[in-house]
């Protein structure tokens, strides 16, 4: 009998395979999403960005779209999904998803239904970017098409990291960095937003790629502040840098101020950043540190910068510039309770027990005291030694 066994063993081995494998032709491949709510603010509407394979039967002289955008509608997420699916004669797949763009409305009802169906869905790697759509709708958002990138959703996506890299109001937030951070004790997610300059019904069309001057085109704006998982402000483009600087999300940014009847502009590299806390008599006191290499880039007003007194005028100069930012975004982040920082999560971590006995940390955070150290050190005065 037990040689029978033996003989079916080498029949295991032909008959498995992958139970779900698909072929390529059967799948859409979505590069970006968007969720808005319906009008009626009752159900969600699901839009999908699918990199559009040439048909066969169409001539390059008629043309095709390279990129189509599908939408569908419903109580939930997968509802909407579903309803895409009875439109397209392929299985969508968001193995390769690049962004999810959130509206506003989304976001002031609360993001955990959203994060929920992105978690448990297999197909979705957790690597995409997180955006909130201001003043527009996501699913106008994916539309715009841009000179420069195939797909609207790698436009975004391109400019999301770019930005992050080179300009200090905008920030760069993974699905699973925001999920980290809704998660974590005493800590509140963040997004970058993105709004629509021109008119969004022109953007989605060729023609707004036909002329040198693009009348419609995708815009990064400052941070979007969360209480938990709700949306409860947008932050200015100071306050966004001052609350990048802090978490330190910034390679580098330029930081300018007048002198005289010119201006003076510092371009700051190895920005680092540090927290501390301390607890006494149930009164918590953190403490913010910031160091930076600083160059001269612009200087259009009479300044000797050979001389050692107006080197330091210009890094005591710039360190008051940077203290400003910090100041108006912690106060924004206390006046709106939202802890982007993580100040609760490292009273967590350092005094548990105190911790445990807070009901709600938003409440407690509105009364943390804060001090600021600014350390810049201007490492080269630029290419020139003079002015012109």
């Amino acid at each position: 009998m037990k040689y029978k066994w033996i003989l079916l063993i080498p029949f295991l081995f032909i008959i498995t395979g992958c139970w779900n494998y698909r072929e390529l032709n059967q799948l859409a491949i979505t590069t970006a999403m968007a969720i808005d709510l319906t009008d009626d603010g009752e159900e969600y509407r699901v839009s999908i960005l699918i990199a559009n394979g040439k048909n066969n039967q169409t001539n390059n002289r008629e043309g095709q779209s390279q990129t189509v955008v599908y939408s569908g509608q419903g109580k939930t997420i997968s509802r909407a999904f579903k309803e895409i699916n009875l439109q397209i004669p392929k299985i969508p797949y968001i193995g390769h998803l690049g962004v999810v763009v959130i509206s506003e409305d989304v976001a002031n009802k609360g993001m955990r239904g959203i994060l929920d169906y992105l978690l448990r869905n297999p197909e979705s790697v957790k690597r995409f970017y997180l955006i909130l759509a201001k003043d527009d709708s996501a699913e106008d958002v994916i539309k715009v098409l841009s000179p420069l990138e195939t797909f609207p959703g790698q436009n975004i996506t391109t400019n999301i990291a770019i930005s992050n890299e080179q300009e200090a109001i905008s920030t760069a937030i993974t699905y699973s960095k925001f999920v980290e951070n809704l998660l974590k004790d005493g800590k509140d997610p963040s997004l970058p937003t993105i709004t629509i300059s021109g008119k969004p019904d022109k953007g989605s069309s060729d023609k707004n790629l036909e002329t040198a001057d693009i009348k419609t085109n995708t815009v990064l704006g400052p941070i979007a502040l969360f209480k938990g998982d709700k949306l409860v402000h947008f932050a200015t483009k100071d306050e966004s840098r001052g609350m990048n600087i802090i978490t330190k999300q910034i390679d580098e940014m330029i930081v300018d101020y007048t002198c005289d009847e010119g201006n003076i502009v510092v371009n700051l590299t190895n920005m680092s950043s540090d927290i501390n806390v301390d607890l006494k008599n149930d009164k918590i006191k953190s403490s913010i540190s910031v160091k930076a290499e600083g160059a001269i880039q612009e200087i259009t007003c009479d300044k000797n910068i050979q001389e050692n007194d107006v080197i330091l005028e210009i890094e005591n100069r710039v360190e008051q510039e940077v203290r400003k930012k910090m100041e108006k975004a912690v106060k924004t982040t206390q006046e709106y309770q939202s802890d982007i920082f993580g100040i609760g999560n490292l009273i967590y971590k350092k005094y548990p027990t105190y911790f445990r006995k807070i009901k709600d940390w938003h409440d407690i955070y509105p009364s943390v005291s804060f001090d600021y150290h600014v350390d810049i050190q201007l490492s080269t005065k630029g290419s020139v030694e003079k002015t012109i």
